[in-house]
């Protein structure tokens, strides 16, 4: 995704999986590969390159990446810290705050959702709830880190965070349980994640009611024998400018999966974290997406890239 955006960009793959690696960079064309070594020093590339960006693909439970980019005043962003996770991260740029920006982006799909929610925020002048929903098909998998990421915080995380009557709550086994209404119209059963979005968007709104559900099931591209897509379902209760109230949707429909979403969603991360964006680059500070990027800029990409983006 980012090749795509940026042609000319060089990109270095740093991994442990040589093999991977250097078959991946071949892939993308204009990338060389580094071998690294988490928990020795400068990751043990040995390399002496100078590079511009960090993009952690992995939980780097030594955050050894992040001291990394401290060190050399480059961005950083962070993309498998769950809501309970964020206190080492936190730490590290309240000890060096002035030393690299720091992207926190364990957000579902990149932030593609979270932002578009944003965008389409603008069109309310009072939000009292933002509901969320994403529905996996079977057919299109997670990839192995991103399964041992959910599965890590399933099993020594918290219950997941929601916003409900106005208050920040961990909730319980009633309170999670959800519904999602696909593309199609099918309902599906759903429970509440504790993912970042409900930190964006319950601290960039001022909504009641905020949560991120997630469901399994065939897409409605799946049924019509098509490739399996990635559905993402937003609802916003509330008052539009035009002086109509209710509950609004608005779906993405990502004919590639989840993965190309979340990509999609890293690749613009990097650009404006680079100022390849049209805004200048930051020097410095800790950001949610919504505070780095601007969400009309988030759409335009998905738009671009192929993405659905609808008002239902």
């Amino acid at each position: 995704m980012l090749r795509k955006l940026h042609p000319e960009l060089p990109i270095t793959i740093a991994a442990r999986d040589m093999d991977k690696a250097g078959a991946l960079a071949r892939e993308v064309g204009n990338a060389n590969t580094a071998q690294i070594d988490l928990g020795s020093p400068g990751l043990g590339s040995g390399s002496g390159e100078k590079h511009s960006i960090v993009v952690t693909a992995l939980r780097d439970h030594s955050l050894d990446t992040l001291r990394y980019a401290q060190g050399q005043g480059i961005p950083y962003i962070a993309l498998s810290d769950g809501v309970f996770e964020l206190g080492p991260i936190v730490a590290h740029y309240a000890h060096n705050p002035t030393s690299a920006p720091i992207l926190l982006l364990g957000h579902s799909n990149g932030g593609s959702p979270t932002l578009a929610t944003l965008h389409f925020a603008n069109e309310f002048t009072t939000i009292d709830a933002i509901e969320i929903g994403i529905l996996f098909d079977p057919g299109d998998p997670f990839g192995a880190v991103s399964g041992k990421d959910l599965e890590r915080i399933e099993k020594i995380g918290p219950l997941p965070l929601v916003k409900n009557d106005g208050r920040w709550q961990w909730a319980d086994k009633t309170l999670s349980k959800g519904r999602l209404t696909s593309v199609d119209g099918t309902p599906h059963e759903a429970h509440a994640a504790g993912l970042l979005d409900v930190l964006s968007l319950g601290s960039a709104t001022r909504a009641d009611r905020v949560r991120i559900d997630l469901a399994a099931g065939p897409t409605a591209t799946t049924k019509r024998g098509e490739a399996a897509s990635n559905e993402v379902i937003i609802e916003i209760s509330g008052t539009r400018a035009t002086g109509e109230s209710g509950r609004f949707r608005y779906e993405l429909i990502d004919p590639e999966g989840y993965a190309a979403m979340s990509a999609r969603g890293v690749a613009v991360a990097v650009e404006c974290l680079l100022g390849l964006s049209g805004r200048p680059a930051p020097k410095s500070g800790l950001f949610f997406p919504e505070t780095l990027i601007d969400p009309a800029h988030l759409v335009r990409r998905l738009e671009t890239f192929g993405v659905t983006v609808r008002r239902v």
